[in-house]
């Protein structure tokens, strides 16, 4: 598995990649409690159901095996429980609903009703594990509930000498159309859940990380238990900014705006990058020394430079840096000292009182070098 605590991809708080665009879903402390409360819940009622039965007819094995095995899988419960409250990993994901499936396909072969209630603990298992962890791992386990439910029925037709009927079918048919209902109204759900997560994160104008963005990311990156993380923080602001939007209009400072935040993504090259607000913007880097810092700031000054100049406006951008963990551990920390030396640098350069002077060629599609 590749994780990058430097990437500004889709999910830099919650989302656990695999590759640039499969990942799942980490949940929360709650959300595993729940998860694994709902786990004990079924045992317990898989306790009540077998044991209070008159006659269970062996299928694969008695009624006194299956409790063993319904006690295993308490013990397994209780292990994958522990692990997951230490942290969430895929195998220990996988490992846990295979648990699942297998258990509650022991319980469909064994169930003695024609019609057996055990098997709707399939769809249980669907839903209670697809969707917490995304999509990809939701196919997993529907392709595991229909193996599952493949192999279970087979077994009770062919050894335990149940007869298909008219209920069975029907049951097969509903249980089939409902679990993959679930799973295409999941898919629409999480379309939607990354869509208002996107929008939550990102800035629309730029396509850079807004605010909240810019601390989620942060705080993964600064981590509690790993504060003293080496990075560096770098901070711009556009001078002569607002004389250009008041003069021209928001149109021609949203244009501004988003060509200043391609110049400045690229530029910083690797890193979380993202708009803080108005017409700043910040990057945070793994830790760079002073002569790779100053070639990044080369490359933002002379391509805004030459921008600039192509669309007839006076425009230069004013940058600070700061570095973790000497300056901070916390992005609001670090960004005041970057600010501190952004307006240092700024209180030497010239204040330039000419205005654009050329307002169609703005107009046109600018040429970035």
């Amino acid at each position: 598995m590749q994780h990058s605590d430097w990437s500004d991809r889709r999910h830099p708080c919650r989302w656990e990649a695999e590759t640039a665009d499969t990942g799942f879903w980490v949940p929360d402390r709650s959300e595993i409690v729940t998860q694994f409360f709902t786990r004990y819940l079924f045992f317990a009622l898989a306790i009540i159901y077998f044991s209070t039965l008159e006659t269970v007819p062996p299928v694969l094995f008695s009624i006194e095996h299956l409790l063993i095995a319904l006690g295993v899988y308490f013990l397994l419960n209780t292990g994958f429980f522990l692990q997951a409250l230490k942290g969430v990993t895929l195998l220990k994901i996988r490992s846990a609903m295979s648990a699942d499936l297998l258990i509650v396909t022991l319980c469909v072969i064994q169930d003695p009703n024609p019609i057996p209630p055990s098997a709707l603990a399939f769809l249980m298992v669907l839903l209670g594990n697809g969707m917490r962890y995304g999509m990809r791992l939701f196919g997993e386990v529907l392709g595991g509930a229909f193996l599952g439910m493949a192999i279970s029925f087979a077994v009770r037709y062919r050894l335990g000498g149940f007869d298909v009927g008219a209920g069975d079918v029907f049951f097969g048919v509903f249980w089939i159309t409902l679990a993959l209902y679930a799973y295409i109204l999941m898919g629409r759900i999480e379309g939607q859940r990354l869509q208002l997560d996107y929008r939550s994160r990102f800035d629309a104008l730029t396509g850079l990380l807004n605010r909240h963005g810019l601390l989620a990311a942060a705080d993964n990156i600064f981590d509690r238990s790993n504060s003293d993380v080496p990075a560096t923080i770098l901070f711009a602001d556009l001078n002569q900014f607002k004389a250009v939007n008041d003069r021209y209009g928001h149109g021609v400072g949203d244009r501004v705006l988003a060509e200043f935040a391609q110049i400045f993504s690229e530029s910083a090259e690797m890193g979380v990058c993202g708009r803080w607000g108005g017409d700043e913007f910040v990057a945070i880097l793994p830790e760079r020394n002073d002569a790779e810092i100053g070639r990044i700031f080369e490359r933002i000054e002379a391509r805004t430079d030459a921008w600039s100049q192509s669309n007839g406006l006076t425009m230069a951008v004013s940058l600070g840096v700061s570095h973790a963990p000497r300056d901070g551990h916390d992005l609001k920390t670090l960004l005041s000292v970057a600010d501190i030396h952004l307006y240092q640098s700024k209180s030497y350069q010239p204040e330039t009182a000419s205005e654009p002077s050329n307002y169609g060629t703005l107009i046109d599609e600018p040429q970035i070098t």
